[in-house]
């Protein structure tokens, strides 16, 4: 399995496309935050999104740039994948 960072950009964004986009990836399990080493979550800076899978990049980015443009287009998505994470800053999730 693999981990990829997402970032996702619209061109002249409505207010609530990113929330609409994040609801719609988390169905895949692309989330909105991170989980450290000891457990805790943060929130990742909107846009960014992290998903752990088998798919190539290219699969990876190719989906979620056909599910953001029916969310709203004019959609750029960047893949990359990440051998090791690390953070500063980050908001931290509310613990479950």
């Amino acid at each position: 399995m693999i981990n990829y960072i997402i970032q996702v950009s619209f061109t002249d964004a409505a207010a609530d496309t990113i929330v609409r986009l994040s609801h719609e990836l988390s169905k895949y399990n692309i989330a909105a935050g991170v989980r450290a080493d000891d457990g805790r979550a943060y929130h990742l800076p909107p846009g960014t999104f992290m998903y752990h899978g088998g798919e190539t990049i290219n699969e990876v980015r190719d989906a979620v740039h056909r599910l953001a443009e029916t969310i709203q287009p004019g959609v750029s998505v960047l893949v990359t994948e990440a051998a090791s994470l690390s953070w500063s800053g980050l908001q931290e999730l509310p613990a479950a």
